[in-house]
């Protein structure tokens, strides 16, 4: 008859031990393989998408025509529609210093104003198409507004007011698409450009945050952005 001793009989169960410990191992990673991170689980992905009708940046972020899907990192920080007006209002910045706090991640697409709050961007893929209501994160840029064809270009270093504006080619933009044509916009750029201190006839004010010129409060008006 075989028999075991004490020592075998330890040793036996240390390897049952053992075994045990590692299936288990196995067993944890590959659930945790398996499961979605609570960074993923909270992330949202809005419905609907967003179209940019011309290409733009922000700042160094390029952002060619097409539509775009908008992804917020935790759920309900901002909402969906939060997260479209502020992509618009981005959009409309003149030199990517974005307001209260928001900062761009050119490497991923994505604005952040604090940990775990922002959004990410995508191209959806294609031009045609439109977004669902603003409840769901869709929308266009420009609103009510139109890209003039061609660019104006600025020969040398300048200012308007508070408004610095680098040599080379700006795109005009006008706020909307009716009270003003493209060249007068021009022109008005053009005699603006010759006031340094921002100055502006009445009844124009000038914008610089959006490097707009508005007529009053009417809403008529144009932005100037440089080309990237």
């Amino acid at each position: 008859m075989l028999s075991v001793s004490v020592a075998d009989r330890s040793q036996l169960r240390a390897w049952r031990a053992g075994g045990l410990v590692a299936v288990c191992a196995i067993v944890a990673l590959l659930v945790a393989m398996a499961a979605p991170s609570r960074a993923d689980a909270a992330r949202v992905r809005c419905a609907g998408t967003f179209r940019v009708l011309h290409n733009d940046h922000i700042g160094r972020l390029a952002l060619p025509r097409g539509r775009y899907r908008i992804t917020i990192l935790a759920s309900g920080r901002p909402s969906c529609a939060q997260a479209s007006a502020l992509f618009t209002r981005f959009l409309e910045d003149y030199d990517g210093r974005l307001p209260g706090g928001w900062r761009v991640s050119v490497a991923n697409s994505t604005f952040l104003r604090a940990r775990g709050v922002g959004f990410h961007v995508a191209r959806a893929g294609g031009e045609g198409g439109g977004g669902s209501g603003g409840n769901e994160g869709g929308g266009s840029h420009p609103r009510g507004g139109l890209f003039c064809p061609g660019t104006f270009r600025v020969l040398h270093n300048d200012r308007i007011g508070p408004l610095r504006l680098a040599r080379g080619r700006y795109w005009i933009v006008l706020l909307q698409r009716r009270g003003l044509s493209c060249a007068q916009a021009s022109r008005l750029f053009t005699r603006f450009l010759e006031d340094f201190r921002g100055n502006l006839p009445p009844p124009w004010i000038l914008e610089a945050q959006t490097a707009s010129f508005r007529r009053s409060a009417s809403g008529t008006g144009f932005r100037v952005k440089p080309v990237r």
